[in-house]
């Protein structure tokens, strides 16, 4: 979800460890989990849960049964599924609609890592958008709202002992906050909705560098967005939001424009930061981000891509992650803290559909970014993932994936002077690498609409130090086995989306 849980040498006050509800929260979170995964797997097995965009045979098959009344008699889960559904088309009818999301990230390390375990991290998403023209009549208006409630233990801070998350939802403290809480306009000028802005508490991501393929892998290194970015300029990603705002030129149905600003606050990391402190105390300035792409969709293309090229200039004043004014050690010397302002970066992603068989949603899909920050003083110096996944499998699997990425993190010389010191200070011998390496491979399992579980494997190369800077030792790569849980209760329950 975003880096601002790795521990780094600057002014913001980083996550600290909270016990006290964590257990009670995962136990609710995992229930609500099992309780949907049972839903899911008596609804889809009665018929009663129609998919919103069949894509294989088997599901028009499916849905067409259910219209003709050949289904058995539901059962008490499918009934409240069919309550619900009911509910949310009658909202929908005045532009209400409602969300709700379940992530479950479980990760063991048996082999590498400074000692072996096991951990579980998850959240729950859940939320609402409104239509206005739907509901009062004013034309291209939504309200978007969202909140997050995490409980999480991270096997890379716990047991690996370093590298980046192998869990990507992993955040070191439980939390509850607005994930967006936003407003939406759409106005047309030289052709339909061509312009559209969007303000409120928010983060830099979904908005821009976007992906279609990313977050079907476990490490954060591929599902992020851009690792590093959020490290790099203390720019809030989910599950954090921050005020902010977006405004984007659609030239074409697929060539566009973006550019927004998001404020730098460093309350929003903070542990004791509760879901309605919308105070701005703590800004110490704006994240200025322009972005320009290309993209299309399987409605408008029969291979769907998407090319976006981005850049940012930011205007806040950051800690050298090593130095201090004089150029020396500053976790060594002291004296002043040598601070940057006006830092600069780019980045591009792009996503491909390089193979399709049929009209089918069965492909093998392409996608790839890259990252980098021309400011030695932060901790990253450039990220580079790719990966390609495969959508249906075998015959009557239209919806599982296969997936495997790679990814290539560097690290700033300054960070690799600081990790040094630190290691020496440790007994160490003050070698750690500047460049880690992740390899990762999954399957997608199409449990039924909106769930798929996901069993998965990865290999961490160099695992970087920054959870256990002292730790006298390299590091020993390591083999993570893993298993997520995607649930996507609206579409489960076939209920409405916002445009649909």
């Amino acid at each position: 979800m975003n880096e601002v849980s790795i521990a780094m040498p600057q002014s913001e006050t980083p996550y600290r460890s909270l016990s006290a509800k964590r257990r009670y929260r995962t136990t609710l979170i995992q229930a609500l989990a099992i309780a949907a995964m049972t839903s899911a797997t008596a609804a889809y097995a009665d018929g009663t849960v129609p998919s919103l965009a069949p894509t294989s045979k088997a599901d028009t098959q499916a849905e067409d049964t259910q219209a003709a009344g050949q289904t058995a008699t539901p059962s008490p889960t499918a009934k409240t599924a069919t309550v619900a559904k009911g509910i949310s088309d009658i909202a929908a009818e005045h532009g209400i609609y409602f969300r709700a999301f379940l992530d479950e990230e479980l990760a063991a390390n048996p082999v590498g890592g400074i000692r072996h375990g096991s951990t579980a991290s998850q959240y729950a998403a859940y939320g609402g958008d409104v239509d206005l023209q739907k509901l009062v009549g004013w034309k291209g208006g939504i309200f978007h709202m969202t909140i997050i409630s995490e409980s999480s233990t991270g096997l890379s801070s716990k047991y690996i002992g370093g590298g980046i998350d192998a869990q990507e939802n992993y955040a070191p403290f439980n939390l509850t906050r607005f994930l967006n809480l936003t407003y939406e306009q759409n106005l047309s000028l030289l052709h339909k909705n061509d312009v559209n802005f969007i303000v409120g508490r928010m983060g830099a991501f979904p908005s821009f560098a976007k992906s279609a393929y990313a977050c079907t892998f476990m490490n954060h290194a591929f599902c992020g967005n851009l690792y590093g970015f959020s490290q790099d300029t203390g720019t809030a990603l989910a599950p954090l939001s921050t005020w902010g705002g977006r405004i984007r030129f659609n030239f074409t149905p697929k060539v566009y424009a973006q550019f927004g600003g998001f404020a730098i606050d460093g309350g929003t990391f903070l542990q004791n930061t509760h879901i309605t402190n919308f105070s701005n105390t703590r800004v110490t300035g704006t994240n200025w981000m322009g972005e320009v792409g290309y993209e299309t969709t399987f409605a408008n293309d029969a291979m769907p891509r998407s090319y976006r090229l981005g850049s940012w200039y930011l205007d806040a004043p950051r800690n050298d992650v090593f130095e201090n004014t004089r150029g020396q050690n500053y976790f060594q010397y002291g004296g002043s803290r040598l601070r940057h302002r006006g830092e600069t970066g780019v980045y591009a992603t792009a996503d491909q559909v390089i193979y399709r068989p049929d009209s089918s949603m069965r492909n093998v899909a392409v996608f790839g970014s890259a990252f980098y920050n021309g400011n030695g003083g932060e901790a990253v110096k450039y990220a580079l993932k790719a990966g390609v996944v495969k959508t249906g499998t075998f015959p009557g699997r239209d919806r599982d994936t296969v997936g495997f990425a790679v990814s290539d993190t560097a690290f700033s010389a300054n960070e690799v002077s600081y990790l040094n010191y630190e290691q020496i200070k440790g007994g160490g011998p003050g070698n750690v690498a500047s460049k880690e390496y992740i390899f990762e491979v999954n399957y997608g399992y199409a449990v039924a609409p909106g769930v798929v579980l996901r069993p998965d494997l990865q290999y961490i190369m160099n695992p970087d130090p920054r959870y256990s800077p002292t730790y006298a030792k390299k590091i020993p790569n390591a083999l993570v086995v893993g298993l997520m849980l995607t649930i996507n209760l609206d579409t489960l329950l076939g209920m409405p989306h916002l445009g649909s």
